[in-house]
């Protein structure tokens, strides 16, 4: 529910008028654990874990949900098997007693999936892939689950689970790093986009939040998760431009912190006020370039270094890219080596 009614009451939150948990029945805390993504939803004394960030906010999760008097976990979601979504989460199966687990049907070659699933197995708790269309009861909210509804995507991240959290008449999208292709997807599914808020995909990059998935969401807010300085550039600019042509407002993590919406069902409410600061990232991590010869353009080309794993289709020119999600296994070479691998896809993050 998108009014006027909505802005009083923050306005009143922020004048300190009007404490935030006077009304708010489920509050979703979209955390600050820099370049990567944890949400916490809770209502009504239910609790679910979107997302842990990477290693080295894996404790800082744990703390806050014990802090915030969590005594157990409804659901954990990991929404797909990035090293920065899975680390906080084995972090949490590890400290907390859990019911669900929700997790891509995938697999990835890395040692952080390797623990996740032998936390799993170790608690016996199966793992599932909800359904698409598929709904939750989470306290006084209704979690529905919206990606992916492919199987063989060439982009891993496009394998997120994406969930919209609806109390009463307000919403909220979360979409893990879910990129166009599974955003186009949701929208054809004829589902329910429609969120107040949004909680950015990919930490702003700009091969998500398209037009499509923002015109069918219209939120009134969106939330961006990404690290202050981080090298991937995030957030982009193009998403940054959508959400200002779109009169968007935004909180960001990297700015602000740690980020708690509030609502009653009927209101939504913040515990900062949005900073609408819609500054693009700036990369550099950006590859060296291959020396000067007297070769053509097109051998320099093939000669430059790539990397890729053994199972993915695609190669990428920075080892650090996100999306090699800290493989045991990576190989590198020239891009003919990677063409002859197999690996024919360039990387839509870190091949421009």
């Amino acid at each position: 529910m998108k009014n006027k009614k909505r802005l009083v009451l923050t306005a009143l939150l922020f004048s300190g008028l009007l404490s935030m948990d006077a009304a708010a029945q489920t509050d979703v805390h979209v955390l600050d654990v820099g370049q990567g993504l944890s949400v916490l939803i809770e209502s009504n004394g239910h609790y679910m874990l979107y997302d842990g960030g990477d290693s080295d906010k894996s404790s800082y999760v744990v703390s806050y949900l014990q802090q915030e008097g969590v005594p157990s976990l409804d659901y954990v979601v990991a929404s797909h098997y990035d090293s920065d979504h899975l680390n906080g989460v084995v972090g949490t199966l590890n400290a907390f007693p859990v019911s669900n687990v929700w997790g891509p049907n995938y697999t990835a070659d890395t040692r952080v999936f390797e623990s996740f699933n032998s936390i799993v197995s170790a608690k016996s708790l199966p793992r599932i892939q909800p359904a698409v269309g598929s709904q939750i009861q989470l306290g006084d909210a209704t979690v529905q689950v919206l990606a992916p509804s492919g199987t063989d995507y060439s982009d891993l991240n496009n394998y997120s689970i994406a969930i919209r959290v609806q109390d009463g008449n307000t919403s909220f999208l979360i979409t893990g790093d879910a990129e166009a292709a599974s955003e186009a997807e949701m929208v054809a599914s004829g589902l329910s986009l429609d969120s107040d808020v949004y909680v950015m995909g990919h930490h702003g990059s700009g091969t998500s939040t398209s037009w499509d998935l923002l015109q069918a969401a219209t939120p009134e807010y969106a939330v961006l998760s990404c690290g202050a300085g981080n090298s991937y550039g995030h957030p982009h600019i193009e998403s940054m431009e959508k959400l200002q042509a779109m009169e968007i407002q935004l909180l960001r993590t990297d700015k602000q912190g740690n980020i708690v919406a509030s609502t009653d069902g009927t209101n939504i409410s913040w515990n900062v006020a949005p900073c609408n600061d819609y500054t693009p990232g700036d990369p550099n991590d950006t590859p060296a370039q291959p020396a000067a010869s007297s070769g053509s353009a097109s051998n320099q080309e093939a000669a430059a270094i790539v990397y890729w794993t053994p199972g993915g289709k695609s190669y990428h020119n920075s080892r650090n890219c996100s999306t090699l999600s800290r493989s045991k296994t990576i190989n590198e070479g020239s891009l003919s080596d990677a063409l002859s691998a197999g690996k024919s896809d360039p990387c839509n993050v870190c091949v421009k």
